[in-house]
C-alpha cells in the first residue's frame, strides 16, 4: 500500500510539471470468478477504488489500479469473499476520434489477495482469520468517451488471470505447497464495468 501512494504522489508530481496527459478515476462494475480455488462463489460487484495514468506520448503510459470485488457463496446470505489486488503496467492508447479511444493495459496483479468472511470455525481453526496472497496478470481494456482535458467516460473490461502462493493465519504465513496438493491454487476473474475519470 505504500507503494502504491508513493506512485500516486510521483504521478501527480510528475503530471504537473510535464505537458503530457494523466487522468484519475474511480469504477464499478461485475465480476464473474472462475478458477479451481475460488470454485463455488456467485458473480459480484467489482469496485476500482482509484485509477491512476500518465502518457509520456500520445500513444504510450503506464497505470496503476486498486481495484477490489466481494462474493457470496453459492447458496448462502452470510459467507463472502474478497478479492483484491494492485494492478501496475503499460499502457497503449489507440485514438479512434477527437473524443474516444482505446486503452489496452497489461499489468502485473501485485498483492493479491483473498479474504472470506462469515465462515466461522471448522475444525477448530477460525477460517475469517486466513488471508490468502498471491500473484497474477492482468489484461484490461477500456473505451474512452470525453476530451483530453476534465471529465470522461469508460467501458472497462478485465481478465485476471492468477495464483494463491502464501497462506497467513493469526500472523503466521505459509507456503500454499504446505496447504498439500489436493488444495488448488489457481483463479481467474472476468470484470465488465464502467468508470468515470479526470483528465489533467
Amino acid at each position: 500500500m505504500k507503494k502504491f501512494i508513493t506512485l500516486l504522489i510521483v504521478l501527480l508530481a510528475f503530471s504537473s510539471i510535464q505537458a503530457q496527459s494523466g487522468y484519475i478515476g474511480v469504477s464499478a462494475g461485475y465480476a464473474v470468478p472462475g478458477g479451481d480455488a475460488i470454485d463455488g462463489l456467485e458473480d459480484g460487484i467489482d469496485l476500482g477504488f482509484i485509477h491512476l495514468g500518465y502518457r509520456f506520448t500520445e500513444n504510450w503510459g503506464m497505470v496503476a489500479n486498486l481495484n477490489s470485488s466481494g462474493h457470496l457463496l453459492e447458496g448462502s446470505d452470510v459467507m463472502a469473499y474478497g478479492i483484491a489486488y494492485i494492478g501496475i503496467g503499460p499502457m497503449y492508447t489507440l485514438p479512434i476520434n477527437d473524443r474516444m479511444s482505446l486503452d489496452i493495459k497489461p499489468q502485473a496483479a501485485m498483492r493479491l489477495t483473498g479474504k472470506p468472511s462469515g465462515f466461522g470455525y471448522q475444525d477448530g481453526v477460525n477460517l475469517d482469520n486466513i488471508i490468502f496472497r498471491g500473484n497474477g496478470l492482468l489484461l484490461g481494456t477500456s473505451l474512452v468517451m470525453g476530451g483530453q482535458r476534465g471529465f470522461a467516460f469508460s467501458l472497462n473490461l478485465d481478465y485476471l488471470s492468477g495464483t494463491w502462493t502464501k497462506v497467513e493465519y493469526d500472523g503466521e504465513e505459509f507456503d500454499w505447497s504446505e496447504m498439500g496438493s489436493n488444495n488448488p491454487d489457481d483463479l481467474t476473474q472476468f470484470k465488465v464495468g464502467v468508470g468515470v475519470r479526470y483528465n489533467f
